[in-house]
C-alpha cells in the first residue's frame, strides 16, 4: 500500500516497498529473468512479482535454481544468448558460499551479472577466529569487479543503478550486492518518475595512429594469423572478422569460448582447443605476425606459444586480459577498443593501403590456406566415418554424428577437456551465437549454462557437450528439475571415459606411464558407474545409455524428439578411457 508523506520541501512523496523499487529497477535494466535460490528475505520481492502479474503489469520471470551453482551458470548462459545484464538472488552467506567455482566463469567470461544476497545485521559470529570483523564480500571479492554492503539507510535505486552500470561497463563482469535481511521489505521514497539504466562509461576514442602502424605491420606479414576469443559475444562483429580475415588473406582461429568466425570458411584453421587436443600448433609456428582481437588465453593451454620473433598485435578493452599478459609477454602494439569499432576501421584501412599487387599475392595466399584446411576438414571427417563402427565407441564418431543431426540454428554449448579435440573438430558451427564454451575451470557449467540458453531461446535446439564429471557437479537434480519446472528444454551428451581421464592422462605426460594405474588418485573395492540416465530419469528428463555405435544416430534422434517436445534428455554416452 502507498501512503502520501513530506520530503524536506513540503511536498507529498509517495513511499512503495524496497521489493517493489527492485522490479522496476530490473524492468529498466532489460532484466526478464531473475535466477533464483530464495531465503525468507526475498519474499517481498516473490509477493511484489506475484502483485504485478496479478494488476497485468511487466516484472520478469522468477526462475527457481535448487542450487546456487545452477543458477550462476543459468544466467551465464541467459546472457550468451540475450547479450542482457542478468540477475542473481541467494540466501545470505551460505547462498553466497554456494556460488563456488561458478564465480571464476563468470569472471573470465566477462558475464554482467547483479548478485544480490542479505546479511545478517545481528549475528552470533561477528567475528572471525582471529577476532577480525566478518566481511561476507569477502566470500566473493577475488572474482568480481564490484562488491557493496548496504545499510539499512540507503536508498535502493542509486545503488542498484550503479551495480548494474559497472557490471555492463567494459570490460563487463559480476557484481555483488548484499544488504540487510529485512531491507527488501522497508517502504523508500518512490521516485516522480521511472528509473533508467544510466549510460556505462565510453571507453576511449580509437587510436588512429596505432591502427595505421598495426595495418602497416599486416600488410608486410608473410604468415599473419588471426585470433579471437570473445569478440562473437557482438553478433556483428562474426561479419566483420570474416571481412577482416578475407581483405588480409589471413589463417584465422576462432575462440573456444564464443562464435567468432564461421567454422566452414576456407580461412578457418579451427577452433582453439584447451588440455585434452590432439592439436599442437594451432598456426603459430608459422605465424610472423599474430593479430588478436577480445582475445585471452584459454585456461587450460596445449598448444605452444608463438615465435620470439613474431610480432603480436592486441586489440581488447583489457589489457591485461583478466591478469594473463598474452604467452607471457604481452603486445608489440596495443589498443583499447570497442570492437565493434576497431575491426571495420582496420578492414577498411587495410582496404585503402591495399595495392594491386598485394591484392594478387593476398589472392595466392588466400587459395593456398583454403586448399590446406578443406584438406584438414576432409581428413576429420573421414578420421569419424573410419570409426563408425569402433567398439568401444569413438567420439570422432559421436560429434560427427551430431553434428549431422543438428541444424544450424542449433546452440551448442560445451565444456570438455579429454574430448576437447573431437568435440572442436568435428562440429563446425556457421551462424553468431550458436556456439558457446566457458573460459574457465569450474567443470560443472554446462548443464546450467544450456538450461540458460534454453531460457532464453524458446523454439531452439540446445545442446549441452560436458564430461561425466562435468555432470556429476553439475547438480543435475537441481538442473533437471528447474528444466522440466519451468520447461526450458535441451539435449546433454556426456562423454563418459568412466574415470578422471584428464588426471590420467596429465599424468601419462609427467611420468611416462604407457598405461597409469586405474588406482592413480584413490582406491576402489568395485568398478562402479552411476546410471546418469536414470538420474536424468528421476529428475524429469529423458534419459538413455548408449554404448554401442549402431546405438549412437538413433539414440540422438530419439533424444531431440525429446526435446522439440518439451522434455530434457540425457544421453550417457560410454566412449573409451584413451582418447
Amino acid at each position: 500500500m502507498f501512503y502520501r508523506c513530506r520530503n524536506k520541501r513540503g511536498d507529498k512523496m509517495a513511499k512503495y516497498k524496497s521489493g517493489e523499487a527492485f522490479i522496476e529497477l530490473l524492468n529498466a535494466h532489460g532484466v526478464d529473468k531473475i535466477f533464483i535460490n530464495p531465503g525468507f528475505e526475498s519474499i517481498d520481492i516473490l509477493s511484489s512479482i506475484a502483485a504485478a502479474r496479478e494488476k497485468g503489469k511487466k516484472s520478469p520471470q522468477l526462475v527457481l535454481c535448487l542450487d546456487e551453482a545452477v543458477a550462476v551458470a543459468a544466467a551465464y548462459g541467459n546472457y550468451m544468448v540475450t547479450g542482457k545484464p542478468q540477475v542473481v538472488i541467494v540466501h545470505s552467506e551460505l547462498g553466497s558460499l554456494q556460488l563456488g567455482g561458478n564465480l571464476q566463469n563468470l569472471q573470465w567470461g566477462r558475464i554482467p551479472v547483479v548478485i544480490l544476497a542479505a546479511y545478517h545485521e545481528i549475528d552470533a559470529r561477528r567475528t572471525l577466529w582471529n577476532g577480525q570483523p566478518y566481511d561476507q564480500g569477502g566470500i566473493v571479492r577475488n572474482s568480481v569487479k564490484y562488491d557493496r554492503r548496504l545499510n539499512g539507510d540507503e536508498d535502493l535505486h542509486p545503488v542498484l543503478i550503479e551495480a548494474f552500470r559497472i557490471a555492463r561497463t567494459e570490460p563487463t563482469g559480476p557484481v555483488y550486492l548484499c544488504f540487510p535481511m529485512d531491507y527488501l521489505y522497508r517502504e523508500i521514497e518512490k521516485p516522480e518518475t521511472q528509473p533508467a539504466a544510466e549510460a556505462t562509461a565510453a571507453l576511449p576514442a580509437l587510436d588512429t595512429e596505432a591502427l595505421e602502424k598495426m595495418a602497416d605491420i599486416l600488410l608486410d606479414a608473410k604468415n599473419p594469423l588471426l585470433v579471437s576469443g570473445n569478440a562473437g559475444r557482438y553478433t556483428q562483429n562474426v561479419a566483420a572478422l570474416t571481412s577482416l580475415a578475407e581483405t588480409l588473406s589471413a589463417s584465422t582461429l576462432t575462440g573456444y569460448s564464443w562464435m567468432n568466425f564461421p567454422g566452414n570458411h576456407p580461412l578457418c584453421i579451427g577452433i582453439e582447443q584447451i588440455g585434452g587436443s590432439r592439436r599442437r600448433d594451432a598456426g603459430y609456428d608459422e605465424a610472423d605476425v599474430i593479430l588478436a582481437i577480445d582475445y585471452a588465453m584459454p585456461y587450460v593451454g596445449n598448444a605452444p606459444p608463438p615465435r620470439q620473433e613474431a610480432k603480436i598485435l592486441h586489440i581488447d578493452v583489457d589489457p591485461l586480459t583478466q591478469g594473463r599478459l598474452l604467452w607471457g609477454r604481452g603486445a608489440d602494439i596495443f589498443i583499447k577498443a570497442d570492437s565493434r569499432e576497431a575491426i571495420p576501421a582496420l578492414d577498411k584501412l587495410l582496404k585503402e593501403k591495399m595495392t594491386e599487387e598485394k591484392k594478387a599475392e593476398l589472392a595466392e595466399r588466400f587459395r593456398r590456406i583454403a586448399a590446406d584446411n578443406e584438406k584438414i576438414r576432409l581428413d576429420r571427417y573421414a578420421f569419424a566415418s573410419d570409426r563408425a563402427n569402433q567398439d568401444p565407441i569413438s567420439a570422432d564418431y559421436l560429434f560427427c554424428c551430431l553434428n549431422q543431426v543438428i541444424d544450424a540454428d542449433a546452440i551448442v554449448v560445451h565444456h570438455t577437456l579429454s574430448h576437447c579435440a573431437s568435440v572442436t573438430e568435428q562440429i563446425v558451427r556457421t551462424k553468431p551465437g550458436t556456439w558457446f564454451g566457458c573460459p574457465s575451470g569450474a567443470i560443472g557449467w554446462a548443464s546450467g549454462a544450456a538450461l540458460g540458453a534454453a531460457s532464453a531461446a524458446p523454439g531452439k535446439t540446445v545442446v549441452a557437450i560436458m564430461t561425466d564429471g562435468g555432470f556429476v557437479w553439475g547438480c543435475p537434480t537441481s538442473t533437471f528439475w528447474t528444466s522440466a519446472n519451468y520447461r526450458f528444454p535441451f539435449l546433454a551428451v556426456i562423454c563418459n571415459n568412466k574415470g578422471y581421464g584428464a588426471i590420467r592422462d596429465v599424468q601419462t605426460e609427467l611420468l611416462g606411464e604407457a598405461r597409469p594405474s586405474e588406482t592413480f588418485i584413490f582406491e576402489s573395492a568395485v568398478d562402479f558407474m552411476p546410471d546418469y540416465a536414470m538420474i536424468a530419469r528421476g529428475a524429469g528428463a529423458f534419459g538413455r545409455t548408449v554404448t554401442k555405435p549402431e546405438e549412437v544416430m538413433p539414440a540422438l534422434q530419439e533424444a531431440l524428439a525429446a526435446v522439440r517436445n518439451g522434455q530434457s534428455a540425457v544421453l550417457d554416452v560410454h566412449l573409451p578411457r584413451e582418447r
